[in-house]
């Protein structure tokens, strides 16, 4: 078994999730790993609607992790997320500032043995609001 990091693991899940919203969810990307002062945002993306605002939280398949990778989408990680998305909706070029932002949640598993791979995939639309 190889010992992936938590900062590898996160990556290789925003990674597949970039490819996943692209193929799958016809998004564009606009962001990756974009920051305003001390908030962020793992990937910002768009389509003919919406400025999307992703989370992605990536967690190890393991009999001892028994929750969902979206549960620590605590309270004050919502509460940045939202005022990134507030500010960065302020900075949008004229041809994205008619679309509504969007917070969504991408929980990835993934196995890590000798290499990362997925086993499961959620998408939550809309997973943060006010």
């Amino acid at each position: 078994m190889t010992d992936f990091t938590n900062i590898e693991v996160g990556k290789f899940g925003e990674d597949y999730c970039t490819k996943y919203v692209k193929k799958i969810k016809k998004y564009k990307i606009l962001e990756r790993n974009a920051t305003i002062g001390r908030l962020e945002a793992d990937i910002i993306a768009y389509d003919k609607d919406h400025i999307i605002f992703i989370e992605v939280k990536t967690r190890r398949v393991d009999k001892k992790n028994f929750l969902r990778p979206g549960s620590s989408v605590d309270y004050n990680k919502r509460t940045n997320l939202i005022s990134f998305a507030y500010h960065f909706v302020k900075t949008l070029p004229p041809k994205h500032k008619d679309k509504t932002p969007r917070i969504d949640v991408c929980e990835i598993w993934v196995e890590a043995d000798k290499k990362l791979k997925v086993c499961d995939l959620n998408y939550i639309e809309n997973a943060v609001t006010r």
